[in-house]
């Protein structure tokens, strides 16, 4: 099954322990390209408008500077570094965190109890817009075909200035997110592409540089289309006639916030 369920043997994730709704806002492109190639796009994380995103936490990296202090491992011995020789180890680590940005491509979900205004504005439009809902159990299932890995994880919101978070794992820093977004009460897909030596992809060779599309069954995704809270009567019958142009045959309601 390409959606990963964790085990002591895989990478650690905050999986859902319950199905329960969410929800996807998109503009009218994304969801135009979403019908037609039938895949969803999974952004690459340094691509992310968040610079937090992938990164460790301040706490994490005075940390590791403790532990170079304490014991470091040279040869068969332990010896004690400089502060210099710290600096330049912890420096390693964390371009090799900036590295493995590159490789995690993720979908953005929000766990889903009522429309929320501020995401239609951000990720969408008032007039335009258009909101997917599904559950975890019909988001795992709509993958079950493609060639794919893929993780799924609750978001857990930190200050970057203040909080430690789980280390050793490279999956760690894609988990969490500044508190600033708590709001989204986000969970996402992510997916690892392929690399070499040196934590690198070749994304030049790739179709798409800033990430990648992976194919999924929508009728088994998509449980009910809801379109923005001021979308006019012409837009709601274009987004059912996109809808039955590409053979998805769900309902398309007005969102609730409309008047």
């Amino acid at each position: 099954m390409p959606v990963i369920k964790p085990t002591n043997h895989t990478a650690p994730v905050n999986y859902p322990e319950s199905n329960y709704p969410i929800a996807k806002y998109l503009d009218l492109t994304k969801f135009a390209s979403l019908l037609s190639i039938k895949s969803i796009f999974l952004c690459r994380l340094d691509k992310l408008e968040d610079h937090f995103e992938g990164t460790t936490s301040k706490p994490n990296l005075e940390r590791r500077k403790e532990l170079y202090r304490t014991r470091h491992f040279s040869g068969h011995s332990f010896k004690k570094l400089t502060e210099e020789e710290i600096e330049r180890e912890v420096k390693e680590l964390y371009d090799a965190d900036d590295r493995i940005k590159a490789l995690k491509c993720v979908s953005c979900w929000n766990k889903y109890e009522s429309e929320s205004a501020a995401l239609w504005k951000i990720y969408s439009d008032f007039h335009k817009g258009i909101m997917i809902k599904s559950n975890i159990d019909k988001l795992v299932s709509a993958f079950e075909n493609t060639a794919e890995e893929l993780s799924l994880s609750e978001i857990k919101y930190i200050d970057y200035n203040k909080d430690y978070m789980p280390d050793q794992n490279a999956m760690y820093p894609v988990i969490h997110k500044h508190k600033a977004y708590t709001f989204e009460d986000e969970l996402r897909l992510i997916h690892t592409v392929e690399f070499g030596h040196g934590l690198t992809h070749d994304w030049s060779a790739e179709k798409i540089k800033q990430g990648k599309y992976i194919k999924l069954d929508l009728n088994e995704l998509i449980e009910e289309i809801v379109v923005s809270p001021y979308a006019a009567d012409w837009y709601i019958d274009l987004i059912k006639d996109m809808c039955s142009k590409f053979g998805l045959n769900k309902e398309v309601n007005k969102s609730e916030l409309a008047r």
